[in-house]
């Protein structure tokens, strides 16, 4: 009797515990790789969500091919207007960056306070200022979010019998007109347009194109022979051709594409395609997003293949990576001749480029591979032999295959060995010479206005020049005023400052200037550009200690590369003083105070003293101890 009851009570209390564990496991609701609509970042990715009564997890993985990483500890997640505050992370512990290990990933599990287990959709937000790594529009129903495409894009039909655009000399305007489709501002996409034409200003690769509120851009180049030109929609390249006198159409599946761009999704059937082109050349622009990985020879893994090899294992290295692209151009059969052509000639001006490029592309591997300890190859090399394999290049003798904005790279003596004589080169060459001064934002001198009528014999390749710099000085003067309205919103607003530095001021009296300023305060000077990812990552970690040491003045000195709309945008959310130099002060300061990279730090102490310097992020602790020791 005494037995039996005994079984009774076991097995009650076995019936319990499974009744237990199955509540338990009920109080959790896990969403593995849960769909978003937006992100300003192409590093922070979100694996998992775990719904618990105790705690909200995120399990992430944080991209990154070396250096340090860490999570901001004012992160939260936003779900139904509600915060719901950052605990911590065994793995990225508060205010501590963990170093990137040779996977190239840090994963950890982040914890927030619980959201409630119905929750649908949340942000996750890094920095509530939207300067951190922050992901939009969480899905948590497992739904993919779509873009709602025309019909009639939905409906276009391949055409591989499409030619290509004509390359005689046609001096015109370029037009592109891009739509983001489920595009929202908060998202913080980044959209540039770049469209090369020798003696462009369009040329800089960080001036971001301007997005209105409805997700579309319109941009207009000067253009003189048709070149493949690209759309880069935050880290996403989009190659297309531009050409004179003519206007491209191209709607973006935004949603699609940011999903694309993961690890996480990338390889999904359903992301595939998320670009529609209209225009002339539609149908070789669409054709042309199927090989666009077969155009470089130079691919993802390539800086970590070629570490620490010799010039002729990296011609070796890259002449087989040549054969083995265009082989796979070739046997495309889902392309037709136009756009077969069109490919064949882009990877090889790619190639010829990489070989130009040797001495460079071995040199900086080991850094962008992010491997120390590299031995320095000899780069000496026999030329006449080294180059032989580019005189077997077609595109390089036939004008009828010049959809490439490399001619200009064949005025060098030695590259122009290996191309056809050319009386457009010696023109270009010219123009050139005196466009240099575009990218430092600078229009011709009367007399080198006087020089190119002289100098350049062909008059659309000296239209050309000049219609550049037209464009220029219009730029320039939309700048200023610009840079105005910047001024006078910062003498209106308590948390951010400008110091006016006369452009002609030479650099030794910078530094100096702004340490007078503030003598009997400890200082950090923090040199930037609005395109620096490192430099916005930096500012983000050092929010906790502006907030813990509030008698520091914090200068942040950025130079004209940083264009000035953007510019004036960012830094209403940097508390601090501003700085805008042009690029030649910047330059004559890296070269004085002997640093080439950003974020570079200075601390001055209260006397005006520089106490320490140090390029790219030192961590919050090292500028805490450094600014601690000189506020004393």
């Amino acid at each position: 009797m005494n037995t039996k009851h005994s079984l009774q009570k076991a097995l009650s209390l076995v019936a319990f515990l499974m009744l237990l564990v199955a509540t338990t496991a009920q109080a959790k609701r896990v969403v593995e790789r849960p769909y978003f609509l937006g992100s300003n970042n192409h590093k922070l990715e979100i694996e998992r969500v775990t719904l618990d009564k105790k705690a909200t997890l995120l399990d992430v993985k944080i991209y990154q091919a070396s250096g340090d990483v860490g999570i901001d500890s004012h992160a939260s997640i936003m779900a139904n207007g509600v915060k719901y505050d950052y605990i911590g992370s065994k793995q990225l512990p508060k205010g501590v960056f963990v170093k990137v290990p040779e996977c190239g990933y840090v994963a950890a599990t982040l914890r927030f306070k619980p959201m409630p287990e119905s929750t649908t959709e949340f942000d996750f937000r890094e920095i509530a200022d939207n300067s951190g790594w922050n992901i939009y529009g969480v899905r948590l129903d497992g739904k993919r979010p779509q873009a709602d495409i025309p019909q009639h894009l939905l409906q276009q039909a391949p055409d591989k019998n499409s030619k290509l655009p004509s390359t005689d000399l046609n001096l015109g305007k370029t037009v592109v007109d891009v739509r983001l489709l489920g595009y929202k501002p908060e998202y913080k996409t980044t959209l540039d347009i770049i469209v090369d034409n020798w003696f462009s200003p369009y040329r800089m690769p960080y001036d971001h194109d301007s997005i209105s509120v409805d997700g579309t851009c319109q941009v207009s180049a000067n253009a003189i022979l048709p070149t493949v030109a690209t759309i880069r929609v935050n880290r996403t390249e989009i190659p297309f051709l531009a050409v004179p006198n003519d206007t491209t159409t191209v709607t973006i599946d935004l949603p699609t594409l940011t999903l694309a761009a993961t690890h996480l999704f990338a390889t999904d059937s359903d992301v595939k395609k998320y670009v529609w082109f209209e225009g002339k050349h539609a149908a070789v622009d669409t054709e042309l997003q199927s090989v666009k990985t077969k155009i470089d020879v130079l691919g993802v893994t390539s800086f970590d293949d070629i570490c620490g090899m010799t010039p002729l294992q990296y011609r070796d290295y890259v002449q087989q990576s040549y054969e083995r692209l265009l082989a796979a151009i070739n046997s495309n059969a889902a392309i037709g001749s136009a756009t077969r052509t069109l490919a064949q000639s882009i990877l090889a001006m790619n190639y010829a480029s990489a070989l130009f490029g040797f001495k460079n592309n071995i040199s900086m591997a080991p850094m962008i591979a992010g491997k120390r300890g590299v031995p320095r190859a000899d780069m000496s090399i026999d030329t006449v032999s080294y180059f032989k394999p580019l005189e077997k290049l077609a595109v390089l003798h036939s004008k009828n295959q010049r959809y490439y904005y490399y001619l200009s790279d064949f005025t060098a003596a030695l590259r122009r060995k290996y191309i056809s004589a050319d009386p457009l080169l010696d023109d270009i060459a010219v123009g050139k010479r005196l466009s240099r001064s575009f990218n430092r934002k600078r229009p011709l001198t009367e007399q080198q206005i006087a020089v190119a009528h002289d100098s350049i014999a062909n008059d659309m390749v000296r239209e050309l020049l000049f219609a550049n710099n037209e464009d220029l000085k219009s730029q320039l003067a939309s700048a200023d005023n610009i840079l105005a309205e910047v001024k006078k919103s910062a003498n209106q607003n308590s948390t951010f400052s400008i110091i006016d530095i006369d452009p002609k001021m030479s650099a030794q009296q910078i530094l100096p200037t702004i340490a007078d300023k503030y003598k009997g305060k400890a200082v950090l000077i923090d040199f930037w550009n609005t395109w620096c990812g490192p430099c916005r990552a930096a500012m983000s970690a050092i929010h906790p200690l502006k907030e813990q040491l509030t008698d520091v003045v914090y200068v942040y000195i950025a130079d004209a590369s940083s264009p000035v709309d953007k510019w004036g945008e960012m830094i209403k959310t940097i508390s601090g003083v501003h700085v805008r130099l042009t690029e030649e002060q910047a330059d004559a300061l890296g070269k004085i105070y002997k640093f080439s990279g950003i974020p570079t730090y200075f601390v001055v102490n209260k006397e005006g003293k520089i106490t320490y310097q140090k390029t790219s992020f030192p961590g919050v602790e090292k500028l805490k101890e450094e600014l601690t020791s000189a506020m004393h």
